[in-house]
């Protein structure tokens, strides 16, 4: 089959884990991607990977052009999800815990359009779907890849995932606060006076390398924040000890692996002697993504995690950062802090199986 007006790519499966040649060419096109994220690290997803895989198929792809130069890599997971009569096989993003990401390292919506062709031509089994979540809007690049798609027949659906709360850090803390509703804005400025005035060992500590940790040993630090976290209300709403225990896992490996990558930056707020709430965060292209915290609840009545956050966007400001991911979904709470927001999509291309065929007809 011919895709006139794509480039045409050639799908190679490689070996995991992956060896030293896949790293450096992941490492070389990540770094040249203008829509690159923490979250499009290979480090990030072989964490996830680790973590929370339960033995899934793990399929690293080098995308090559008919000169055999490579122009894209992904690395996907092949799964059995459970349907109404039968299980379904699906071809799928790594996405544990991620935000937007880019499902490709490739900045040409042509190219990633040609990328998804070859990847659904190549896989060597039945695949019901090849589902893709998450996916960064990618300045717009990615309805042009819909489009791409929809002008090769590919037979696809592109719909909003969830929707992301973000602070762009435009101006300064004070043009901030003024553009607050006046109620709000006193709020803001009490979350932290109070605390202040309270009590006079009141501390922000911003960690973002190693000789920011006392004696250049972050240890100390990071069990500290996990035994607040294990008597927070984000724990007890964990409904398993095991999952309690596989995000503590996965959160500690991130920092011990993104510290050493100059991407992690963890924040942590003390008083009366005692740590009263972290915000773990990554941090890349002048952009801090928030992903993993808690407060002290004996200090509900203090405001600690608004607290917390108040002291993380002034100092955002001060470093000349260009914006704060809020993370996670745009809940009431969150838009009293920012209006702003940017959609994920879920970008799903309809498989060739006889489930896959006849689930589309009915669709049409």
């Amino acid at each position: 089959m011919e895709y006139d007006s794509l480039p045409k790519l050639r799908a190679e499966v490689a070996t995991w884990p992956p060896d030293d040649s896949f790293r450096a060419q992941w490492t070389t096109l990540a770094n040249s991607n203008p829509h690159i994220s923490p979250f499009c690290q290979l480090e990030w997803m072989e964490i996830g990977i680790n973590v929370f895989g339960r033995g899934e198929r793990i399929l690293p792809y080098r995308f090559f052009d008919t000169d055999d130069t490579l122009q894209a890599m992904g690395l996907f997971q092949l799964v059995k999800e459970p349907g109404r009569l039968f299980s379904r096989t699906v071809l799928r993003t790594i996405d544990f815990n991620s935000q937007r990401i880019n499902p490709f390292l490739t900045s040409s919506p042509k190219v990633m359009a040609a990328a998804i062709v070859a990847l659904t031509d190549v896989v060597g089994e039945p695949v019901d779907s090849f589902d893709l979540f998450k996916l960064d809007p990618l300045d717009g690049a990615l309805q042009e890849v819909s489009s791409l798609l929809s002008g090769q027949h590919i037979s696809h659906e592109l719909r909003q995932f969830n929707e992301q709360p973000y602070f762009p850090l435009d101006g300064s803390w004070v043009e901030y606060l003024s553009e607050r509703t006046q109620g709000h804005r006193k709020r803001i400025r009490r979350y932290t006076r109070k605390l202040q005035e309270q009590y006079p060992d009141y501390r922000f500590t911003r960690y973002q390398k190693p000789a920011d940790f006392p004696q250049s040993d972050m240890t100390v630090v990071l069990d500290e924040i996990m035994l607040l976290f294990d008597k927070s209300w984000q724990a007890d709403a964990l409904d398993k000890q095991d999952t309690l225990h596989d995000m503590k896992r996965f959160y500690l490996t991130v920092a011990k692996e993104f510290i050493q990558m100059e991407m992690l930056d963890l924040c942590t707020l003390h008083c009366n002697g005692t740590l009263i709430a972290f915000e773990l965060n990554l941090f890349g292209a002048g952009s801090v993504y928030m992903l993993f915290g808690a407060y002290d609840r004996d200090y509900a009545d203090w405001s600690p995690g608004n607290a917390i956050l108040s002291e993380i966007l002034q100092d955002s400001y001060t470093k000349g950062y260009k914006r704060v991911e809020f993370g996670g979904e745009y809940l009431d709470y969150k838009k009293l802090w920012t209006k702003t927001s940017s959609p994920s999509y879920h970008l799903r291309i309809h498989g060739t199986t006889l489930k896959a065929t006849v689930k589309r007809l009915l669709a049409r």
